[in-house]
């Protein structure tokens, strides 16, 4: 199948099939079978809003391989042993083939009619059952219009053992378009159907072919087929990601899964999948960071219904269908206490049934995209993804802010003219006449020594001026958006440290939490947006009993923060509004956000976009 084909109505539709085709099928088929003991069959879907009716036309020989038909001594088949295969094949089908609705649950069908080949009274040569065919006409009632429709077939033994194919062509109502396929045995394929007017038909022109897929490329939010393994890679500052979606079915020949019912895998059964899931990717991916191993933390493993558009939304638990359900597994690996500066990242799990060749999408900061081909064709040095930053955009942290404070007038006194002068004061205030040259020669002293051993002290005659509001605003906007900025940067220390130049004291964990919580995004299992720009109202100066000493200063601050947070090849966006008050004072001569009262506050998020490749 190919997976990055057009999605619309039916994913990877096929130009239509001409009769000719079909009956080229046909021929091919038989020649097929001549060479090979396997059960080929043929068949053709038409579905319509109310109902799918379905032919399956196959050779004689299936009955004797499904039904052990008894041939006599001269390996003739009687014609009632024929009957009778013919008759049980009935049931046979309505078992062996299967329609599914979006959830996976098998739509009831009944055989309408039998067409059967033509039995001769003495009965078919062996050697011949594969001249004779027989069609059945199979219907499936649908309630409401099906999205989606999940198409498998399970004609073989209980072991899987005996080989066989079904080459299928499916119509849709109202639709020019056929999709064309072949299964294998346990196989399924799901197609996804719109039943809006904007079907288009031959005497369409090319734009609006390509409008209509586009269109429907993006509702699906990129993600077009339904049995491809999708693989993102997402380099960040702070953390490397590997996103990967991989149909359930696939896992199943891999993984020993146990489940009850061999449909589903039911909600108290996920947990155990989940660890076999850890050890299966641990191992078939090894990574460098900086030239470091890390260890994978699987940050998310949902199980995804088919319906499931937005596959970053946590999805409620329910049983999954094994014929059409997915996992999402995201892997998330973190440098030691750096930044994100090299990236290693091989695939080796490779296999002739689930995977022989997986694109991935790999997007890299600041924004750069490629496409990276993981291969079983390849060498292990053709199969490692390597990067390594321009140094150009590595995040910088914020600068530390100095106090800048006004200088003060200096008065400049005479240390011992002022001592002599309060000690002759204080003889003449006492009155006592004895004393009265003493202290006229201290007023003597004290003006011999007015040059000499003097000091300087601040002015109390000048008056100390705060920050003015633009002042005070800039020195605030450039440390809390310091503090943004080092959300940035990779582990939980190294935030730390670059916050610590913007923010002092008991402030520094409570805010880092506040920015974590105010761009974590619920439905989206909590994950922190990235910050993609802040913008501030100006500031306005705050008094008040609690007023820091000058050149301290409150202010109250309206500011938008807006981030995004990406899975999957789509854009969630966060954005919040604030108003709230913070102090801000000096320690040790540097600028500190020291306290911050949260007055009002606003969160929104966007609807998911597909990223515009």
């Amino acid at each position: 199948m190919n997976p990055t084909a057009p999605t619309v109505p039916l994913i990877r539709l096929l130009p239509a099939v001409s009769a000719t085709a079909v009956l080229l099928l046909a021929s091919v088929a038989a020649a097929e079978r001549t060479e090979h003991p396997i059960s080929i069959t043929e068949a053709q879907i038409f579905v319509s809003k109310n109902t799918a009716q379905v032919r399956i036309k196959l050779f004689a020989e299936d009955l004797n391989l499904f039904h052990s038909l008894e041939a006599n001594e001269a390996d003739m088949v009687p014609a009632s042993e024929l009957r009778r295969g013919l008759d049980l094949h009935r049931d046979f089908l309505l078992r062996k083939f299967t329609l599914r609705d979006v959830d996976g649950n098998p739509y009831a069908g009944q055989v309408t009619d039998v067409v059967p080949f033509e039995i001769p009274e003495q009965g078919i040569p062996l050697d011949d059952l594969m001249n004779y065919t027989a069609t059945y006409a199979l219907e499936y009632p649908f309630a409401t219009p099906p999205e989606f429709l999940t198409i498998q077939q399970d004609i073989s033994d209980e072991n899987y053992i005996l080989p066989s194919e079904m080459k299928l062509a499916l119509f849709q109502s109202g639709s020019e378009l056929t999709y064309t396929n072949t299964l294998k045995p346990g196989a399924s394929e799901t197609l996804k159907f719109d039943w809006s007017d904007e079907q288009l038909n031959s005497d369409s022109t090319d734009e609006e072919w390509e409008a209509w897929f586009e269109k429907q490329r993006n509702e699906a939010l990129g993600i077009t087929s339904y049995d491809s393994v999708y693989s993102f890679i997402y380099v960040e500052p702070a953390e490397v990601r590997h996103e990967v979606l991989i149909p359930l079915a696939s896992l199943r020949l891999v993984l020993p899964m146990e489940h009850e019912d061999p449909a589903f895998v039911d909600i108290p059964e996920q947990d155990a999948v989940r660890e076999l899931i850890k050890g299966w990717f641990s191992d078939c991916n090894p990574t460098l960071i900086n030239g470091q191993p890390v260890t994978p933390e699987f940050t998310r493993i949902d199980f995804l219904r088919l319906g499931m558009k937005d596959l970053a939304k946590v999805p409620e638990p329910q049983k999954i269908s094994l014929a059409n359900g997915r996992v999402g597994v995201i892997m998330t690996y973190k440098p030691t206490n750096d930044i994100v500066r090299e990236v290693s990242i091989q695939w080796d799990k490779f296999n002739g049934t689930i995977l022989r060749k997986m694109q991935s999408r790999v997007f890299t900061y600041p924004e750069d995209f490629q496409f990276f081909d993981f291969s079983r064709f390849q060498t292990e040095e053709e199969n490692t993804f390597t990067w390594a930053v321009d140094t150009a955009a590595l995040p910088t942290p914020a600068e530390e802010i100095p106090v800048e404070q006004p200088p003060i007038a200096k008065l400049s006194l005479p240390v011992a003219t002022i001592i002599a002068a309060v000690i002759a004061i204080l003889v003449q205030l006492f009155s006592l006449p004895s004393l009265s040259r003493v202290s006229a020669a201290l007023l003597i002293v004290a003006a011999m020594m007015w040059p000499f051993a003097r000091t300087e002290i601040d002015s109390p005659f000048q008056t100390r001026e705060p920050l003015t509001a633009a002042n005070a605003t800039d020195v605030f906007q450039d440390l809390h958006s310091g503090a943004y900025s080092a959300l940035e940067f990779g582990s939980e220390q190294l935030v730390y440290d670059i916050l610590a130049k913007s923010v002092d004291g008991d402030l520094l964990e409570t805010l880092y939490l506040q920015l974590n919580e105010s761009l974590a995004i619920k439905e989206q299992g909590g994950a922190v947006a990235r910050v993609q720009a802040v913008n501030y109202e100006n500031g306005e100066l705050v008094t008040s009993d609690t007023s820091p000493e000058w050149p301290g200063f409150q202010i109250r601050s309206r500011w938008d923060v807006s981030g995004t947070v990406e899975h999957w090849g789509h854009i969630h966006e966060r954005q919040n509004q604030f108003c709230a008050i913070f102090r801000v004072e000096p320690r040790d001569g540097l600028w500190k956000i020291t306290d911050m009262k949260i007055e009002e506050q606003k969160s929104t998020s966007s609807n998911p976009r597909l990223r515009q490749l």
